[in-house]
């Protein structure tokens, strides 16, 4: 085959020379370019590329093609402003090409800017719908960059509906499979979300990363053997996995192995570009043991690998509010809010510490942020109700009582109990016992309230005694 190829070429231009009425027509200038640029583009080779495609615009400056394929290679190589400027020549010669759309979707994605990129990605989508240079797998292509915006964005719906409509278009992807189920992940749907991960196993039971999906949904529902394997199978699979290294480990931690997950999290620290996270899981490991200390270096070594790891700024909060350096937490928790203003966890992290100091003011306002985040949170409401008690808010302090009750009746009973006894009204002692009276016919216990020091002014009363087994 490849001897007639090379015939054929050496008798191109003698047949050309022949008046022969059905000859094919020279191909336009900067054709050639335009296919080694895509050519190196499918390999990879995106500075090739853009030399390639540069070639073929000052041949055909009117192909808007060419503008666009340059652009997502600008892209690749991290020229976005270059990005930008074909982008936009290429809409300017044609405003349809749904390439363009999506370059500039990516564009958006990348700088933060989610719903300007579901608009881009929307009609790129559009247009592709009549496009007969996409085919299914780029239209599936598209509907899943667009389920990735919806989802940073928060809107888990939206992105379930473009994940199906993927696997619609090309129902042997894997990867279509793994990403609804995370989205199922998120929204607590185990069972169907391991469905997902099983499916894509089936479709390629060699991929490491279909593993470490499905070890990380075990993990969280708790099935820390069925992690624990799966995990083990991506690392036999990929050796140097580190994120199947630290999933590992924290279900190891989960577990109580604790020299298990050191060991993982030790061999992950020797991977480039993972210390960071490899550093914040031996923090964690140090955490559980009790080694304070040993916890804030490591976190302390992990901020140093990476500044903006989360993980680490959590951990070294957490480490100094232990160790009572509440300035230092308190000066952390408050760099790691604003650098994840919707992370519920550090607004609960920030509050304790701040109650630790008695700062009772600025706890609520923690907890008004966190309680925005997670409504009806029962810890933060209990938490915020005994806030308003010490600033003598006890009518503010009610209606949150009336809350936890709608929750948790007896929870509710029992903080009303705690509001009487700290108001100390008229009647407040036979308005605290009988709330807490009603609390314990409902099967409360209400043993942790003998040391509780709220209830301190009834210590001595016969009934509250007999009430908390004292």
């Amino acid at each position: 085959m490849r001897l007639m190829l090379i015939l054929a070429l050496l008798c191109a231009p003698f047949l050309y020379s022949q008046d022969d009425p059905v000859r094919k027509p020279a191909p336009k200038a900067g054709q050639s370019d335009f296919r080694d640029g895509e050519e190196a583009f499918t390999k990879g080779e995106m500075g090739k590329a853009v030399e390639h495609f540069t070639t073929a615009i000052e041949a055909q400056p009117e192909n808007d093609e060419i503008y666009a394929y340059r652009a997502a290679a600008y892209v690749a190589l991290g020229e976005r402003d270059a990005a930008d400027a074909d982008l936009a020549e290429a809409m300017k010669l044609d405003t349809t090409f749904s390439l363009a759309w999506n370059t500039r979707g990516y564009l958006h994605w990348l700088r933060g800017e989610f719903q300007s990129a579901i608009d881009d990605y929307t009609a790129a989508i559009a247009y592709a719908a009549d496009d007969r240079r996409v085919d299914a797998g780029g239209r599936a292509q598209l509907y899943q960059n667009r389920g990735v915006a919806w989802q940073d964005v928060g809107n888990t719906d939206r992105a379930l509906l473009d994940f199906d409509r993927c696997i619609e278009l090309l129902p042997d992807q894997p990867a279509f499979y793994e990403n609804r189920g995370l989205i199922y992940v998120d929204k607590k749907l185990f069972d169907v979300a391991f469905r997902d991960f099983d499916r894509a196993l089936e479709l390629d039971s060699k991929n490491a990363r279909g593993y470490v999906n499905r070890a990380w949904a075990a993990r969280l529902m708790g099935d820390l053997e069925q992690s624990v394997r799966d995990y083990s199978q991506a690392l036999r699979l990929q050796p140097d996995y580190a994120q199947a290294r630290i999933g590992r480990g924290y279900t190891w931690l989960a577990w109580k192995r604790v020299e298990m997950a050191a060991s993982d999290f030790q061999a992950a620290a020797t991977i480039k570009g993972f210390e960071a996270a490899a550093h914040a899981g031996l923090g964690d490991v140090a955490l559980a043991s009790g080694k304070l200390e040993v916890a804030r270096q490591e976190f302390s070594t992990a901020r140093m690998h990476d500044t903006y790891s989360e993980a680490a700024w959590y951990g070294l909060a957490k480490a100094e509010f232990l160790l009572k350096r509440y300035a230092d937490a308190e000066t952390n928790a408050r760099s790691l809010c604003r650098m994840a203003p919707r992370h519920a966890d550090y607004w609960r992290l920030n509050a304790d510490i701040l109650a630790a100091q008695s700062d009772w003011q600025r706890v609520v306002a923690a907890l008004n942020r966190l309680l925005e985040l997670a409504p009806g949170d029962l810890e933060a409401l209990k938490l915020r109700l005994r806030c308003y008690v010490r600033l003598a808010q006890f009518d503010t302090a009610r209606g949150d009582a009336e809350q936890i009750g709608e929750s948790d009746v007896t929870a509710g009973l029992i903080e009303d109990a705690r509001i009487s006894t700290l108001e100390a009204a008229t009647d407040w002692k036979r308005f605290a016992l009988a709330y807490l009276k009603s609390a314990s016919s409902l099967g409360a216990s209400l043993a942790a309230l003998a040391d509780d020091a709220d209830f301190a002014a009834l210590k001595d009363d016969p009934e509250f005694k007999e009430l908390t087994g004292k």
